[in-house]
């Protein structure tokens, strides 16, 4: 699982937006772009963020969407099913990393927040038929119950 390094301090006390900057969180369309996302020093670029809200229940309904989008995982689709996947573990990670933040808890390195909807994720990746893929959801399931779910 890729980890996101978020320099979320000072801790906003109101809903002010926090900028990330990896736009391929929100279109996987950006995944195809080399992996320096700083900004085009081309004179007419115009840098313009997009919004997006991370909260359980927008996090959830994408995971179905793409569950929903691929139906059972399969050779054929595995691939592809696991990149649209893993693009919202990272928007899980910086849900989890946030809340984390905001809460301090004094053991573990997780927000209870972050593990219970690790806990509805994997019930949902556990879910998902399996049409003979050879490595997805299974190894994803794994290394969510191995850095979420283990120490609880």
């Amino acid at each position: 699982m890729e980890h996101h390094r978020l320099d979320p301090y000072p801790i906003p006390k109101e809903r002010t937006p926090l900028y990330v900057n990896e736009p391929w969180l929100a279109d996987k369309t950006l995944l195809e772009l080399p992996p320096d996302m700083e900004p085009d020093k081309k004179e007419d670029n115009v840098r313009i963020y997009i919004p997006m809200d991370l909260n359980r229940d927008a996090i959830l309904r994408r995971l179905d969407r793409v569950i929903y989008q691929y139906g059972e995982a399969d050779e054929d689709n595995e691939m592809e099913f696991g990149t649209d996947v893993e693009m919202i573990l990272s928007q899980l990670e910086i849900y989890d990393q946030i809340w984390f933040v905001r809460h301090m808890p004094e053991e573990g390195e997780h927000s209870r927040e972050g593990i219970e909807l690790v806990k509805a994720i994997v019930e949902r990746l556990e879910g998902i038929p399996d049409g003979c893929a050879e490595c997805f959801p299974f190894g994803m399931i794994e290394e969510l119950k191995r850095e979420y779910l283990e120490d609880i």
